[in-house]
């Protein structure tokens, strides 16, 4: 591979984690506990092209790190945008011991990637163990991005100005939980995320991208409802 390749590769990679992914189900870690995710995805983009390296797909992985702080709240904070970090926390609006979870979650996230961004993340989700170690899951979110310096202005052109109210993106997520005794757990999760609103100030634009995605996390959740 050439050293252009290698670079074009390693950026990839590098911009992986962009936490647009879900990797959770609705319930929350129990209190003191802590559990890591690791994930990686396959992205295809708007024009249904899938994002590759020398032909072959590209895989970005992204980590996850939560911890509960009470039997129903939790905090995270995973990997976002390669050089940055997201953390949020949710909220299980139901008791534990019950089979289905519905819970509220929000975040901030900041990267220094080609600009700086920041990323405000709101997220409703559902998920019912339908039997011991078999968790079907749904969740729906509104996510910001604040872009700046992504690029240079020319001198003499005249811009748009920013709208302050950074983009925009509906995000949409499903997936399954198949989870041992133990906790340890895999994820199959599939996500697209579709642009709504959009600030030509910040000359960067979305578009809709679709995620399939695979996680393993370690033990900390419950798999059986009490």
């Amino acid at each position: 591979m050439s050293a252009r390749r290698l670079a074009v590769a390693l950026g990839v990679l590098v911009s992986a984690g962009c936490g647009v992914t879900r990797l959770q189900t609705a319930r929350t870690v129990p209190r003191g506990a802590t559990q890591t995710t690791i994930a990686a995805s396959l992205v295809y983009l708007g024009d249904r092209q899938s994002t590759s390296i020398s032909g072959v797909p590209a895989l970005p992985p992204e980590v996850m790190v939560r911890h509960g702080a009470t039997d129903q709240l939790d905090w995270g904070i995973r990997t976002f945008f390669g050089l940055g970090l997201l953390a949020d926390v949710k909220w299980n609006l139901l008791s534990p011991e019950r089979r289905t979870a519905l819970s509220l979650s929000g975040g901030f996230g900041a990267a220094a990637d080609q600009g700086a961004v920041l990323h405000v993340p709101f997220t409703v989700s559902v998920s019912h163990a339908v039997r011991p170690g078999f968790t079907p899951y749904a969740a729906v979110g509104y996510s910001t991005y604040w872009i700046f310096g992504y690029k240079d202005p020319d001198p003499g052109v005249s811009y748009a100005p920013r709208t302050g109210t950074g983009d925009g993106l509906l995000m949409l997520h499903a997936g399954i939980e198949l989870a041992a005794a133990s906790g340890r757990a895999l994820m199959l999760e599939y996500t697209i995320d579709i642009p709504i609103v959009d600030d030509p100030g910040d000359f960067y634009g979305f578009g809709t991208n679709q995620f399939f995605s695979i996680a393993f996390h370690t033990g900390g959740g419950r798999t059986v409802a009490r």
